[in-house]
This record gives structure tokens, C-alpha cells and sequence, in this order.
């Protein structure tokens, strides 16, 4: 919606399912800098009426229909560009049905989103990368991963296996290497694998696990577990002249069974290295532009303090929309300042920091009770919502869905990273509270 804020764009904005009336409108009104009536002029909703687990592209594609009507309200702009979650051969297609280019990276650089294709494009473009290694195949690669990589690094306690094309820590396991052999390690991790390693959403099975690993292979990397250690990230913007464009650096809060899983985040990232990661974020994003990528992007890392200071290591890159895109265009389009490279804060008119703590991951089956407008109201009544005359409170995205998923997602908004985190935390007792009344 932050892209009605230009009297000139128009969007057409398609979904699953027929949007919530109030959910409309809550959006529009975050539109703060001009009328409703103006932006609604130019907002387009279609939807495909299928709330079926299949990728909204594939629907789209097998609706010829709607497919032309799109096309039909785009026809005569030379501007128009079609923006995904994320850029498959589905959604390359579909750009070319529709006569306009995709603004996200070619399904051809998808071997650079993978784990084994961003530890050695990290490692061309100078970016430090864990000990480990990639490009395994198999259960026979594994094992010998493991045993290579604690044969290379007595001191390494533990290993983290992840899958190629895996996400948000979903295909993440952790190995421990507590009572490793000096000799014989191979055998050793052979016999202890299957019993011992421990996967990142409490799901998984050994077997189940593996199944995918044979489908698609994946690395093995040195686990840090200093006595400090954070999940920083950088989100970029590539534009199609090649320009890199840094939009934040934030840390992630990871959660899960072995604390690998993106829960939230926290913008910005720590300022006793949110500069260091802007300059390798940048780094790896010029590299990234010199080999065509475009559109909006992330880079993950891992970060532990040393006696030396920090140590930063570049984990993956995520070519597509990722869990803080939404987060930064509401906070740039509520409070309608711009991002310091010289600081690595959000900055109001006034200059002022502006500082957010997110999530898209807050789900409680009891949520299920609840309207859009029940959560709107709720934050209201206890003084959270988000207020323009201050430029913080709480605001709240993928509101649709509450309904069915009990899911709900909230950006909260305040002048230090302490105070979001309150207000953040505000509104779940709010909603909880709320939810154990009736």
C-alpha cells in the first residue's frame, strides 16, 4: 500500500482470496499523506477465490481470464513491473503472459539462494563464510563432512546441517560433537548421526530428513556457540541499473527446538556492528549486481564476540521478499523519514531514530476468535495503536487471515529498540488477555 504514496503509481494487487473489507481499509488508512479516496482510485483488487495450498502465480496462470484482465490494467504504462514474494519459473512466466518485467531476480541466479551456491558466491566476493562445506549429496557426503570438519577443527563443539533450498531455518539440524573419538571418527559420527542430531522445527524424522537431503543435497557448518553471539541481516534493493540500495540492517530472533528458526525481528541491528554488516551487506551486493540480480533481497549472517571484538560470517542470501520486507516499508511509509547510511538508523524529518521490533510468526490457535477489526479494536483500548502525531505504536499486517490460521503479524514502533519491544509485547498480552475473557 506505501506504494500509493506516489499520486502517479497505480497497483494492481492480486490474492488468494477476496480481502476483508476492514482490511482494506486499515491498510489505505496507513496511507497517512493523503486522502483514502485518492489512493483507492488507484488500487486494483483481484483475487483468484482459491484458498488452496498452490502458489499464487500457478493460479493466476491457470486462470486465463484473469491473466488478461491484468494485462488489460497495465495495458499503455511503459513503468508497469510485476513484484512477487519470490521469482520461479512460475512467476517468470507470468511476467511474460503479461508483457512487463519481473522486478525480482531471474529464476537463472536461483543457485545463489541456495546454501552451497551462497557459500561459495560469499566466499568470490570476499565475505567471510563458517568452516564447512557444500555441494553434499548424500548420507555417505555427510558423514564424511562431519568427520572432515572435526578432524580439520578439534575445537569444534558442533555442527549445523542444512538443506539446499530450505528457508527461514526450516531445513536446519544441529550435531553435537560431545564425546568424539580421536580416532575412528567416521565410524563415530556414522553410528551417532541418526540418534543425535537434533532438527530445527521438532518435526522432522531422521528418515523423513534425509528423504529431502537425497532430493536436494546440503552443507555442513561450524556451529557457533560463543558465550555472545547474534543473527544480524542486511535487506537490499537492487534497481535495474545496478545501483545497491541498503534498506536495514537488523538482528534476528531465532527460535526453534535448537534456536534456528527466524521468529522476529529487531531493527536496528546491534550499533556495535550494525555498521560492519552494512559494509559486507553492501559488499556482497555489489557482487550480487555484477552478476544481474535485481529487486529487493537479504543477506543473512551469524556474529560472535571475540576477545578480538566482533566476527562476522555470511550464512545465506535470500532472493525474494523475506520476513522484514514488510516491516521496513511500513516503517518508511507510516513515518516517511529515510534510512542514514552513515548510522544504519531510520531517521524522521525531525531526525529523530525510529526503531521496530516484528513479527509475522505471532499465531495462537485461541486468535481464531478474532476479526480484523477485534484486534484493531483491542490495540486501540489500550493505547497501542499506531499514532501519527508520534510516529509510534503498533501496527498490524496479514490481518486476512486471522480467522483461519489464528496468525497475525505485528510491527511495533518506537524511538529505541527497548520501547518497541514493550509495546510489541503490549499488544500479545492485550491480545491474549483479550482471548481468555471471552
Amino acid at each position: 500500500m506505501q506504494l500509493l504514496r506516489d499520486p502517479d503509481t497505480r497497483v494492481i494487487y492480486v490474492t488468494n482470496r477476496r480481502l476483508h473489507p476492514t482490511v482494506i481499509e486499515y491498510a489505505l488508512d496507513t496511507v497517512t499523506s493523503l486522502p483514502n479516496s485518492h489512493a483507492r482510485r488507484r488500487l486494483t483488487f483481484l483475487d483468484c477465490a482459491d484458498g488452496d495450498p498452490v502458489p499464487l502465480s500457478q493460479k493466476v496462470l491457470g486462470r486465463p481470464d484473469l491473466v488478461e484482465q491484468i494485462r488489460r490494467e497495465v495495458s499503455g504504462s511503459s513503468q508497469a513491473c510485476l513484484v512477487t514474494y519470490s521469482s520461479g519459473s512460475p512467476e517468470r512466466t507470468l511476467a511474460v503472459r503479461l508483457g512487463i518485467p519481473l522486478y525480482a531476480c531471474d529464476p537463472a541466479l536461483s543457485y545463489l539462494g541456495s546454501k552451497s551456491g551462497a557459500r561459495r558466491f560469499f566466499r568470490a566476493a570476499g565475505v567471510p563464510v563458517l568452516e564447512g562445506y557444500e555441494d553434499l549429496r548424500d548420507e555417505g557426503d555427510l558423514i564424511q563432512a562431519l568427520a572432515e570438519l572435526k578432524s580439520a577443527h578439534p575445537e569444534v563443539r558442533g555442527a549445523v546441517i542444512k538443506l539446499n533450498d530450505s528457508f527461514a531455518g526450516g531445513g536446519n539440524g544441529l550435531f553435537s560433537f560431545d564425546g568424539a573419538p580421536d580416532a575412528g571418527l567416521g565410524d563415530w559420527v556414522k553410528r551417532e548421526l541418526p540418534q543425535r542430531v537434533v532438527f530445527g522445527t521438532g518435526t522432522d524424522t531422521w528418515e523423513s530428513y534425509m528423504a529431502k537431503w537425497q532430493e536436494m543435497g546440503g552443507i555442513v557448518e561450524r556451529h557457533v556457540d560463543a558465550a555472545e553471539t547474534r543473527s544480524p541481516a542486511a535487506q537490499l534493493d537492487i534497481t535495474p541499473t545496478g545501483e545497491v540500495r541498503v534498506l536495514t540492517t537488523h538482528d534476528q530472533i531465532l527460535g526453534g527446538t535448537v534456536k534456528q528458526v527466524f521468529v522476529a525481528s529487531a531493527f536496528p541491528a546491534h550499533p556495535s556492528y550494525r555498521m560492519d554488516i552494512q559494509a559486507l551487506a553492501l559488499r556482497a551486493g555489489k557482487a550480487l549486481a555484477d552478476r544481474s540480480a535485481l529487486g529487493l533481497l537479504s543477506i543473512d549472517f551469524v556474529s560472535e564476540r571475540t576477545p578480538a571484538g566482533w566476527s562476522h560470517y555470511a550464512l545465506e542470501t535470500n532472493l525474494r521478499v523475506g520476513g522484514g520486507t514488510t516491516p521496513y516499508f511500513h516503517l518508511h511509509g507510516l513515518v516517511e523519514g529515510r534510512y542514514s547510511r552513515d548510522s544504519a538508523e531510520y531517521l524522521t524529518p525531525d531526525g529523530e531514530p525510529r526503531c521496530y521490533y516484528a513479527s509475522d510468526r505471532l499465531q495462537r490457535d485461541k486468535y481464531r476468535m478474532f476479526g480484523p477489526d477485534d484486534v484493531i479494536d483491542i490495540a486501540l483500548r489500550h493505547g497501542l495503536g499506531y499514532s501519527s502525531a508520534t510516529r509510534c505504536g503498533a501496527i498490524f499486517y496479514m490481518l486476512g487471515g486471522i480467522e483461519h490460521t489464528g496468525k497475525v503479524g505485528i510491527i511495533a514502533i518506537h524511538g529505541t529498540p527497548e520501547r518497541a519491544r514493550r509495546t510489541y509485547d503490549g499488544v500479545v498480552a492485550a491480545l491474549d488477555a483479550e482471548a481468555l475473557s471471552r
